[in-house]
């Protein structure tokens, strides 16, 4: 293989994981998380609270060593929280060196979702911290709200911050 057939595969490689999304459910809803920012899923740990935080902020865990804020997704879309069970589960995302743990009813599947099977959601500046939803796929008839990454890693930027000093 020469050079240019090398940053040929790493492109292809970059856009096809681009597209892979991670399907999760909260009270029956599909939504969506890009997998460049899922960096594991893993059963349900012990919380530890932490006082004068956002409920819907559960507390933080630690795993492997790493103190990781979890937020609790029904809580935070303003669902009717309800008892975790088998199939509750902890995403952790990461962006740079944050990380944030997102408790969702359970795991679904992973899809491919390419830009022309999405509609992008128009949010308004001073809506982006109340505003989550990215956009909307439907793929076999099923339609998945793409969630922001970025706007939930920005939730517990301060709060994390204030917990690791």
């Amino acid at each position: 293989m020469n050079e240019n057939t090398d940053i040929v595969n790493e492109e292809y490689i970059k856009e096809t994981i681009d597209d892979l999304y991670m399907v999760f459910l909260i009270n029956n809803q599909k939504y969506a998380l890009s997998s460049k920012y899922i960096i594991e899923i893993i059963g349900m740990l012990p919380i530890t609270q932490v006082p004068f935080i956002p409920s819907y902020i559960k507390g933080i865990i630690n795993l492997r060593s790493t103190i990781i804020p979890v937020i609790d997704a029904r809580m935070r879309f303003g669902i009717e929280p309800i008892d975790y069970n088998e199939r509750t589960c902890i995403i952790i995302i990461e962006k740079g060196e944050d990380k944030v743990g997102l408790i969702v009813d359970a795991v679904n599947e992973v899809i491919n979702i390419l830009p022309e099977q999405s509609m992008k959601m128009n949010s308004k500046e001073s809506d982006i911290d109340e505003n989550f939803i990215k956009g909307v796929s439907q793929i076999n008839g099923e339609t998945q709200l793409i969630l922001d990454c970025d706007a939930l890693i920005e939730i517990v930027e301060g709060i994390k911050d204030g917990i690791n000093e």
